[in-house]
């Protein structure tokens, strides 16, 4: 018996809960995976543009995160 097969019949066996249970792990372990494949996708982008020597200057990068986090708190506060 294969390794699907063996997982199919122990979930023939679980109760509503359990099976319910199951199924958001796995809707979970599936949304996990594919934020995983797109920051790896965005990493490699970012690399490759670096190495085409677009950068941005790191003043101009702290000024953006900085109005960043004011909207940010700005938002949290209305």
């Amino acid at each position: 018996m294969s390794h699907v097969e063996l997982a199919v019949e122990k979930v023939k066996h679980l109760d509503e809960n359990q099976a319910e249970a199951l199924l958001q792990w796995l809707r979970l372990r599936e949304s996990r995976e594919a934020l995983r494949e797109h920051l790896d996708a965005e990493i490699e982008l970012g690399l490759a543009q670096l190495r085409r020597g677009e950068k941005i200057p790191s003043e101009q990068v702290y000024t953006d995160l900085r109005e960043r986090s004011r909207r940010r708190r700005g938002a949290q506060n209305e």
